[in-house]
């Protein structure tokens, strides 16, 4: 919910007149992903863009955020879980024989700039450099319980990448990044735990992202592909975490204000 909320105060806050000056591109829009993870799922998106780019200026400033949660549960394979046991005899055990559902939810956030932005005839290839964060939380859940276990990953880093504009009736643009997380953050919550436990060790690898754009007037629509990478973590007072691969493809239709 406090991703909603970040997105509608950044909507609120420059949809003002001062956000209509040429100086801002203030632009929102509604879309869905398939995730791709230990199940998949799909969901619903909400995100906000707001650009900065001074008259004459090649250089684009950008601030973006993104929150999504998913529209239905998948059924979780009871072979590729294992539960943390109970702390002690007054805790209700979960049958083996039990069903159990995952629920996605996350968000994103960036702030970077853009080069090579000014208006032109021709093709043009443009560098990317961003601060980029992204939250991804798996929720557990079964018939007889709302909440088992929940898995939240926090990735904080650098995205850089090569663009490619192409002008005409509708604008195409084509973007490839690599996003290198330098902080991680992996939480473990549960009805067995008692935390939140922050894993001690994980690994860390490079994410990929790649992003077709399409803009007519103040109408545009947006097709992402995301490879995350969440790697592994190992925490001795609860239970370690397989290394595993959240692979997403969305679309957003976005209008400019």
């Amino acid at each position: 919910m406090k991703y909603v909320k970040n997105l509608l105060f950044l909507f609120i806050l420059f949809s003002c007149p001062l956000a209509q000056a040429q100086l801002f591109r203030l632009e929102a829009g509604i879309g869905a992903t398939q995730i791709s993870w230990l199940e998949s799922q799909a969901t619903t998106d909400l995100n906000v863009q707001l650009s900065i780019q001074k008259t004459q200026s090649k250089r684009k400033f950008f601030v973006s955020l993104k929150a999504f949660g998913n529209i239905h549960r998948s059924n979780v394979d009871r072979l590729k879980y294992t539960f943390i046991e109970p702390r002690n005899t007054y805790s209700s055990t979960i049958s083996p024989n039990e069903e159990l559902f995952s629920n996605y939810r996350g968000s994103e956030a960036e702030v970077g700039f853009l080069w090579n932005q000014k208006t032109t005839i021709l093709p043009t290839i443009y560098p990317i450099l961003s601060l980029y964060s992204h939250s991804i939380a798996r929720k557990i859940s079964s018939k007889n319980s709302n909440y088992i276990e929940e898995e939240k990953y926090s990735l904080h880093g650098i995205n850089a990448g090569i663009g490619v504009i192409i002008p005409g009736k509708i604008v195409t643009t084509f973007q490839g990044q690599i996003f290198e997380p330098i902080i991680r953050n992996i939480k473990l919550y549960g009805n067995y735990v008692g935390v939140p436990y922050s894993s001690t060790k994980f690994t860390n690898d490079f994410c990929y992202r790649g992003k077709i754009g399409f803009k007519k007037a103040k109408i545009g629509a947006l097709i992402a592909y995301e490879i995350l990478n969440l790697g592994a973590a190992e925490n001795k007072k609860s239970k370690s975490i397989l290394a595993s691969q959240a692979n997403s493809l969305s679309i957003s239709f976005l209008y400019e204000f």
